[in-house]
């Protein structure tokens, strides 16, 4: 779905190999407030820095002009209570005004790709899964690439989204086939980072389908807690293992 900074995915497979952890270990919050913002755009620039893909400044944070649209959304992952990783989403709907990263950079590719769904009658909602990063410090922690794809998948089921949008570089593609994707283009310049990407897709059949034989990255397998309080801005407990 998503570009993954410091390399993170080069060293995960599907199925997880993590060691049992307790619920209350790690926890999710939506980005409604400026602390929780500023977390996120601080994880943003440390991991994008540590790997060659932006310019230091003196702000020491990532924000582009899509952190402010209302399209948009984002969540920090926290281990005990540590800011450790961050995701962002951004809708898209057929024949609207609405802006991604994507929408940008692929226009008639994805304008393409939701008329698609609307032409069969399910709909013409779609989403990209953009800054997903984890903090240098944690870039061994492949608990959290999980979380990162469980919150993300949420935030597009609960939109009722019908296709997955994901601008990745070329040699990460085959992670992303792993997980229903196929590649749509060829890679070109993305908003905001210095390494070209190329746009992939998901329907939601396949994702459907792939979140349910690896449930780690379900966001209804079990091993997340009651969600009501999410988009409130409250903190919500994760486990990496069914209750």
């Amino acid at each position: 779905m998503f570009f993954f900074a410091h390399d993170m995915h080069q060293h995960v497979d599907i199925v997880p190999q993590v060691r049992p952890l307790t619920q209350t270990r790690y926890s999710a919050r939506l980005a409604v407030d400026t602390k929780t913002k500023l977390e996120a755009y601080r994880l943003r620039y440390d991991s994008y820095l540590a790997s060659g893909y932006i310019q230091p400044n003196e702000t020491g944070l990532f924000q582009d002009l899509y952190d402010d649209l209302p399209n948009c959304q984002t969540v920090v992952i926290y281990d005990d209570g540590v800011p450790s990783a961050s995701v962002r989403t951004c809708m898209l709907a057929f024949g609207s005004r609405k802006r991604s990263p994507a929408a940008d950079a692929f226009p008639e590719e994805v304008r393409k790709l939701l008329n698609e769904q609307t032409a069969i009658g399910i709909g013409a909602r779609g989403i990209e899964t953009t800054r997903l990063v984890r903090s240098p410090a944690a870039d061994n922690n492949q608990g959290l690439v999980f979380l990162l794809y469980r919150m993300a998948g949420f935030l597009g089921m609960a939109a009722h989204t019908q296709i997955l949008l994901a601008c990745v570089r070329r040699n990460h593609a085959p992670f992303y086939k792993r997980l229903g994707y196929e590649a749509v283009t060829e890679p070109r310049a993305y908003p905001g980072l210095s390494c070209p990407m190329q746009l992939m897709s998901c329907t939601r059949e396949r994702y459907d389908e792939v979140r349910r034989a690896f449930p780690v990255i379900d966001p209804f397998a079990g091993a997340t807690d009651d969600l009501d309080g999410f988009f409130a801005g409250e903190p919500v407990p994760l486990g990496l293992v069914r209750s």
